[in-house]
């Protein structure tokens, strides 16, 4: 039966711990046996929860401390739970700070949500008579109250007041105004079945309203003002450093950000929107594009001097939202918090009239102690040399470029895989993801040749972040042959991508990077072009190759020049030859086999023998590796003293002078 009854609380956790119900740490869970509470330790998702996880609670004390008033030091629900904790235990995890009202329900599985749909109602002025129209007398409905040891008071008391007016045991369903809903049952199926009476009851009746009509969209400007005000709002947002800036212009963003609207003007509706999102966002009312960015800054500096803090949520009236974090995963987060608000705002509307928090009891959960804790902990933590960074790399997909973004990664950075083979980027971003968590990888597919696309990546990369730290331009080709027999194709070939490419991916870039600056003065980005040895010395029936890497190091000496005003470095990284990647091995169009066929090293007559002639030449006896480019390329990011440089990486063969 034990092991039945924890199978069951993590089976209805992790069903339940999707978004439709719950975010990031918000809502808990626990189980009952043998006197011992086990529940949900703060700041853990519902989705990923397990038994091991579990934090055991001794029941007798828990209830003890819901009706003793007797003085205790600190926060009263963490010395009940201290007192509380079974001794043998040394999970180290602090438990949910919603153990009293767990507590006190005498069912053995307890689950408390935030159900966007169920919201509808318990964030409506309407939600007594909405309560009683729909679900009758199976539900008890609790007005707002402070959590802790209020909250586990008021829950009681209803009960209490229920069984005390029907005759009957209180329901296993409660209404938290403002908050969400407890349900509690024997079994898994017996919770599940609870959850859904709620929600399909009031489902259907916001389906019976049609929802409003969103404004329509003009996304030639929605991209516009995206690109003018999100890496503003990266160097304003980001604390000790800059933010990643996420965005949304949906239809339900429209429909739902008026001037007059709740979420615009009224405050939160419960408080896991205070904790991920920010009590109130920022408005900023853009009457023209051209001082877009100036508008942001002021309106951001009112809202800081009028709250004492930086906006989370930033908001233009029927047209975008944006929302900072200290990585992609904060910033998706703290959007998705503040668009579940919208929906319900919307649908609590087609039900009666939503209803907001007010001052009191949002400076409540402002100023609370558990709830900050939550936020650390479900905010995880980051370590590395690049932590903060946004680098995107083109030419991701494979070969230096692959490498330099798992080193990048590694060190903390968060990498946008651009590659004209977009597919290969993105299973690459999907791999690595997985191993460095989710929102540490972007992909984007970028024709470094082509001007509108290395634009268009551009924007992609500020449309899902805000902008970005660090340029890379990686992406290159070879074409080996005669001056007297290359073709004019391949020659065009080779300088549109390693010479032009270059150019059209600093000019998209740069504005961005200024634009950063400009709200961060001080603040240094930097522009990286991976070069080559080839770049600083000619190369033998190489000539196409050569010439436009010899130009790119032309290009990042007079980029560097000019933009040091606006803090961006610009620096080349020239490796040596990467022997084992695919641009020197492929067997079909690799530098080992078009140098064989094109007669460049002397006598060779196999491939080994093109290899063992290139080997001969580096002092170190091998060729490149990406980690040796990369620890180049952190380098070059973290100096704050040099610009327009080319930095050799090729074991000794290539020297400074």
């Amino acid at each position: 039966m034990t092991a039945s009854l924890f199978a069951d609380i993590i089976e209805v956790a992790n069903r339940f711990g999707e978004s439709e119900y719950s975010r990031a740490g918000g809502g808990n869970a626990s189980v009952k046996v043998d006197g011992v509470l086990h529940i949900k330790p703060s700041g853990v998702p519902l989705l990923t929860l397990t038994a091991a996880d579990l934090v055991p609670l001794r029941l007798q004390p828990l209830l003890d401390a819901l009706v003793s008033d007797a003085p205790v030091e600190g926060d009263p629900v963490m010395a009940a739970a201290a007192a509380a904790l079974v001794p043998t235990y040394t999970g180290g995890r602090r438990p949910s700070v919603e153990i009293l009202f767990h507590a006190l329900i005498d069912e053995p599985l307890v689950l408390h949500l935030h159900p966007l749909t169920a919201n509808a109602l318990t964030c409506n002025a309407d939600a007594e008579a909405l309560a009683e129209k729909l679900l009758g007398d199976a539900a008890v409905v609790v007005d707002y109250i402070d959590p802790g040891v209020p909250l586990a008071r008021g829950i009681a008391a209803e009960r209490a007041a229920y069984t005390a007016r029907t005759g009957k045991p209180a329901p296993r369903i409660t209404l938290l105004r403002n908050h969400g809903i407890i349900v509690s049952g024997d079994t898994a199926a017996e919770v599940t079945a609870h959850v859904a009476t709620v929600t399909d009851a009031i489902r259907t009746a916001i389906d019976a309203v049609p929802a409003p009509t969103a404004p329509q969209a003009d996304e030639a400007h929605t991209r516009t003002l995206i690109d003018a005000i999100a890496p503003t709002l990266r160097g304003l947002l980001g604390g000790d450093r800059l933010a990643v800036v996420a965005s949304d212009a949906s239809d339900l963003v429209r429909a739902e950000t008026g001037p007059d609207s709740a979420m615009v003007v009224g405050g939160p509706l419960i408080p896991d929107q205070i904790v991920y999102s920010g009590s109130l966002p920022c408005v900023v009312k853009v009457d023209d594009i051209a001082s877009a960015a100036e508008t942001t800054m002021a309106a951001v500096a009112a809202h800081t001097a009028a709250y004492g803090k930086a906006p989370v949520v930033v908001v233009v009236p029927h047209t975008v939202v944006f929302a900072a974090g200290k990585d992609k995963a904060a910033a998706d987060n703290a959007l998705a918090v503040f668009l579940d608000a919208l929906r319900v705002t919307r649908d609590a509307n087609r039900l009666g009239s939503v209803q907001v928090m007010d001052t009191a009891q949002r400076g409540f959960i402002e100023n609370w102690e558990a709830e900050a804790y939550r936020q650390k902990i479900a905010a995880g933590a980051n370590a590395g040399r690049l932590v903060g960074k946004v680098v995107m790399v083109t030419g991701a997909a494979q070969g230096f470029g692959l490498g330099i973004t798992e080193s990048l990664l590694a060190e903390g950075a968060t990498v946008v895989l651009a590659d004209l083979n977009v597919d290969g980027a993105a299973a690459q971003a999907e791999r690595l993801a997985a191993q460095y968590g989710a929102g540490k990888t972007l992909a984007v597919k970028v024709d470094v040749s082509n001007p509108e696309s290395q634009v268009d990546a551009i924007h992609e990369v500020v449309r899902a972040l805000g902008g970005l730290d660090v340029f890379i331009s990686n992406a290159g080709v070879v074409r080996s042959d005669g001056v007297m027999t290359q073709s004019v194709a391949d020659f065009d070939f080779v300088t549109n991508i390693n010479y032009k490419g270059y150019f059209l991916g600093v000019r998209a870039v740069a504005p961005v990077l200024a634009a950063q600056h400009a709200a961060r003065p001080g603040t240094l980005f930097d522009i990286i072009e991976i070069n080559s040895k080839s770049g600083l010395e000619g190369s033998k029936r190489n000539f196409a190759y050569s010439g436009s890497k010899f130009g790119g190091i032309g290009l990042t000496q007079s980029f560097a020049l000019e933009l040091i005003e606006y803090g961006i470095k610009v620096n080349a990284v020239c490796p040596g030859n990467f022997l084992d990647g695919p641009l020197w091995s492929d067997p079909d169009r690799g530098l080992f086999v078009q140098y064989l066929r094109a007669g460049k090293v002397p006598g060779a007559t196999t491939v080994e023998d093109v290899r063992h002639f290139y080997e001969a030449k580096v002092p170190m006896g091998r060729g490149c590796l990406p980690a040796d480019v990369a620890r180049a390329v952190t380098y070059v990011i973290e100096q704050q003293y040099e610009t327009g440089q080319a930095l050799p990486v090729t074991g000794g063969q290539n020297m400074l002078n």
